[in-house]
């Protein structure tokens, strides 16, 4: 129990360093910090593998959040931009992300 609560505190920690990466970037950028960026980034991190952007849109609509797939790209495409995330092409049309590791 005790390494249960030790791993979900570093999760916790890696998460909230990733949010902070990902506030920095929108700032320097004077873009938006929105709620659907934030969503993303979190599902993206709770992830502990490469997925595609459909299977993430998929599984923030099962968790209950409204967001369009076509924000789920755009938002991809800001956390790679920010260095949060990085994208790994399949195809042309396809890529796969997942959260950069954390040093």
């Amino acid at each position: 129990m005790k390494k249960q609560k030790q791993a979900d505190h570093q999760h916790t920690g890696a998460v909230a360093g990733l949010l902070s990466q990902l506030q920095s970037y929108c700032v320097a950028r004077r873009m938006k910090y929105s709620e659907k960026r934030l969503m993303v980034a979190i599902k993206l991190a709770e992830i502990d593998r490469k997925i595609e952007a459909e299977e993430l849109w998929i599984l923030l609509k099962k968790d209950g959040y409204p967001i369009s797939i076509a924000s789920v790209y755009l938002n991809l495409g800001v956390l790679v931009d920010a260095g949060i995330c990085i994208s790994e092409r399949i195809t042309q049309r396809q890529a796969l992300y997942c959260v950069r590791a954390i040093a």
